[in-house]
């Protein structure tokens, strides 16, 4: 698998899980708003506003007093689901460069891949021209609407702008916005973060009342005072990224038509205007527009698409401050609300104590907390397995996410049985429905190098490992597939004192047909150098592989052959060799 494709896999699985997250908090939001209609227009956009939060917020983050933890991980332990597991590949899994655990020189991986782009691939292709798509868009317009209004006359001086100053002072609004008259808009609206322009159209200035254009001028102010076209700007880019998901489109439109009763009632605050009077001044400013209106995207105005107009007169004509305060214990729910719907990744299930705690090693080496496997059905090596065993069966020493990655290719992988369901017995125990035939051998990966989504609930991947065996009735030959491939020879020795450092490769002899791949690995200070423009290679019998190298008198040379990690050095079959350490000296110099 390629780099790129690598990197789209795991932004297939990031955009899986943002999505439905996003999803959940959407609804959740809908119908806490909905239940809070009397309250103040601030909590219920704020509650809005941790949609376009999460939108930015890392899907895999939990907490123990989140809904991921006491409501997602118990449903996952108690049901079916799981992530779609990635492609099979065939043939024995990849290594990986991890730090300096391994070098990249000193490696092979022989993993076939399909030809064509994976469906990873492919789908990063679309995601990336519709987010293109909706960015090119929005700036178009941005571009268009700043050339087209930069040479429209500003007002400095008159009625208007005596109001606009006034209006400023009694907000507390020290950098005034440039007022802006123009012909090529119906509605008034705010434009621009960095040099901002309040923008009314030419006829409305004759057709609005001075009450009807204070409370239109407050209005924007407003917006301006509340940097809502820097939270419009926050909303392209999440439309942008989520452009394919229509509760993000249904979440922004709610942000903008809370953010509008969020301005009205700030207006209606001021107190120079009753709540009669600016709904009239709403009504009039739609029929000037004739019921259209350009603001959108980083804009904001007074008559905005999204903008549910009856509801937004319902909350003007029924202001009563008192009733309506965005006070401690609003603020305070809020951040509960957030604390527990922001962090929505499954967490520990039950106390969570045993999973936490390492498995083997010692307590602080970070590889004691990766998922171990403890018990698979039949197990690694077994013959004479029951061809009618109906399920493959893997379980871990800790709670998992609910994904699975079950690797390999035929004609070494099971069938799969299609009129079950690959998924999980509980939060421990995965299952794979096969139909397994007499007397064959047979071979599967539990993860690999590029498919990892065996996980535990804190996102950390089990490592690669795989289960192989024969059936019963199988003959001599297919059942000692099972047994794990043997060194024969090493040249140098191991343990060899006086190796010439002349010497121009080192050579590793198996006891059986060896399959492609192959994981020379850094196990100590000592790993020897390797020439430039050589690279590791098998013999065509494939018993015998050299790496070459180049060596330095009186030094000490240490690596490996597999580890607990990379186990490329495989049979044929694909059952992995047990980890080698090798070590040599080479003699003085004279």
């Amino acid at each position: 698998m390629s780099a790129w494709e690598t990197v789209s896999q795991r932004w297939l699985d990031w955009m899986v899980a943002a999505s439905w997250q996003l999803a959940v908090l959407v609804c959740v939001v809908a119908v806490a708003t909905r239940a809070l209609r009397a309250a103040s227009p601030r909590l219920r956009h704020a509650l809005w506003l941790l949609v376009l939060v999460k939108v930015f917020f890392p899907p895999g983050l939990t907490t123990p007093w989140s809904i991921g933890h006491w409501v997602i991980a118990p449903a996952l332990a108690t049901t079916d689901f799981a992530r779609p597991s990635s492609p099979p590949t065939g043939g024995p899994a990849g290594s990986t460069v991890a730090g300096n655990a391994e070098r990249p020189a000193a490696e092979h991986t022989a993993t076939p891949t399909e030809p064509g782009l994976s469906p990873a691939a492919r789908a990063s292709i679309v995601w990336a021209a519709g987010c293109l798509s909706v960015w090119a868009t929005v700036g178009w317009r941005y571009v268009w609407l700043t050339r087209a209004i930069r040479s429209d006359p500003t007002i400095d001086d008159g009625p208007v702008r005596v109001a606009l100053e006034q209006l400023a002072l009694e907000l507390g609004v020290r950098h005034m916005p440039r007022l802006v008259t123009t012909n090529l808009v119906t509605s008034p609206f705010l434009f621009g973060v960095w040099r901002p322009r309040i923008v009314l159209p030419e006829p409305l200035l004759r057709q609005l009342s001075e009450v009807d254009l204070r409370a239109v001028l407050a209005h924007e102010l407003v917006h301006w005072k509340r940097h809502d076209t820097w939270i419009g700007w926050l909303q392209v880019v999440a439309q942008g990224i989520f452009w394919f998901h229509p509760f993000v489109w249904c979440a922004n439109r709610q942000i903008r038509h809370e953010r509008e009763t969020v301005c009205d009632e700030m207006v209606l605050h001021l107190g120079n205007i009753s709540p009669r009077h600016y709904g009239d001044a709403i009504i009039r400013v739609l029929c000037a527009a004739q019921g259209r209106s350009l603001v959108g995207a980083s804009q904001v105005g007074v008559f905005e698409r999204g903008s549910n107009l009856q509801n937004r007169l319902e909350d003007i004509m029924s202001y009563e401050p008192i009733k309506r305060r965005f006070n401690w214990r609003s603020r305070l729910a809020l951040l509960a609300f957030a604390a527990m719907f922001l962090p929505m990744a499954a967490g520990v299930t039950g106390s969570g104590k045993a999973d936490d705690k390492p498995n083997d090693g010692t307590p602080d080496d970070p590889q004691s907390r990766l998922p171990q496997i403890v018990k698979t059905i039949p197990k690694p090596g077994e013959t004479g397995v029951d061809p009618g065993l109906k399920e493959i069966v893997v379980v871990f020493d800790r709670d998992m996410d609910g994904g699975v990655s079950w690797t390999g290719g035929p004609p070494l992988f099971p069938p799969i049985d299609s009129s079950r369901k690959i998924g999980w017995r509980d939060a421990r125990t995965c299952v794979l429905p096969v139909t397994l035939e007499e007397g064959t051998f047979y071979r599967l990966g539990i993860n690999s190098t590029s498919y990892q989504n065996f996980r535990s609930t804190a996102g950390v991947a089990a490592r690669p490992s795989s289960v192989y065996f024969a059936t019963r009735g199988a003959t001599a030959e297919v059942a000692g597939r099972v047994r794990a491939p043997e060194i024969v020879a090493l040249d140098p020795k191991n343990g060899a004192r006086d190796v010439d450092p002349k010497i121009a490769a080192l050579r590793v002899t198996f006891n059986m047909p060896m399959g492609e791949g192959m994981s020379w690995v850094v196990s100590g200070p000592g790993y020897p150098n390797s020439p430039a423009g050589k690279k590791a290679e098998w013999s065509p019998d494939g018993l015998s592989c050299t790496l070459p190298v180049a060596l330095e008198a009186g030094h000490d040379y240490e690596l490996g052959l597999n580890n607990a990690s990379h186990i490329n050095f495989q049979s044929k079959w694909g059952v992995p060799l047990k980890p080698v350490e090798y070590r040599f000296r080479t003699r003085d110099g004279k």
